[in-house]
């Protein structure tokens, strides 16, 4: 009995590290960081992963090592840096969808229809909107497989303890498609609503009795509305490009990046 204790024991501390770095990533990852999710279902998915993923690790059940060293502390908050640096790549494209619907919302004129979005904090509607549709479109075209594939190979490809600092400077230069992302998704409609209410200023000039604000948002919520059913299509196909730029610079920087 003694000899199964110590067994587990070993077993346990040599699935430490890997389990820190699928926690660490389930905990910054957007859908998997959902409030629907609580902790505990995290671990279980992060403990669940770590014993599927089992044979591409260099351990047994029969004979447990500890292939990666002692699990020390500093080993353990460099695997966390790990996991939350793939979570946060994937956050980047929340953010750029979330800005243009802030954007937006505030050119159409809805700006002030607040909800409250549990992962970024108080968002205008049509950012939660735009959210929950790029959430669809990551779950649709299969990004959840293929990002649970590549924290698993990263745990093959880059062992516990073989992560720097230096590692960290690529992620804060990608950091910059949350503005280029929001850019290219906010454009046609920002471009469209200056064209609007360029015309509806020059009405204003023309009739001065008209009542240039209550004419100008009717007229802002209609354009807007209707070219936002319009494009949302498009909109669909530049926020998977987003998606696959994130997944491009997970494989890049840290399963071929070495």
């Amino acid at each position: 009995m003694l000899e199964l204790g110590v067994l587990t024991l070993n077993w346990l501390q040599a699935l430490l590290l890997p389990l820190t770095r699928i926690t660490a990533f389930f905990l910054a990852a957007p859908v998997f960081s959902q409030s629907a999710a609580t902790g505990r279902i995290r671990i279980v998915y992060a403990a669940v992963l770590c014993l599927l993923v089992m044979p591409v690790l260099p351990t047994s059940i029969s004979n447990p090592e500890r292939p990666f060293g002692e699990p020390t502390l500093l080993l353990i908050l460099g695997e966390i840096l790990i996991g939350v640096s793939m979570g946060l790549a994937l956050q980047f494209v929340t953010a750029a969808v979330v800005m243009a619907g802030e954007q937006i919302s505030m050119a159409v004129g809805i700006g002030f229809a607040q909800s409250f979005d549990p992962t970024v904090g108080a968002t205008p509607v049509l950012s939660g909107f735009l959210n929950v549709f790029a959430l669809l479109v990551f779950l649709t075209a299969g990004g959840h497989t293929v990002i649970i594939s590549m924290i698993v190979e990263s745990i093959r490809v880059l062992p516990p303890g073989e992560f720097n600092l230096g590692n960290v400077l690529p992620l804060l230069e990608f950091a910059k498609v949350i503005f280029i992302g929001a850019a290219l998704l906010a454009a046609p409609l920002l471009l469209t609503l200056t064209a609007v209410n360029l015309g509806v200023g020059a009405l204003s000039r023309a009739t001065p009795q008209l009542n240039v604000f209550a004419v100008g948002f009717a007229v802002n919520l209609l354009v807007g509305f209707g070219l936002l059913f319009l494009v949302l299509p498009a909109m669909g196909e530049r926020i998977t490009e987003l998606w696959q730029q994130a997944q491009l610079f997970l494989r890049g920087q840290i399963l071929e990046g070495r």
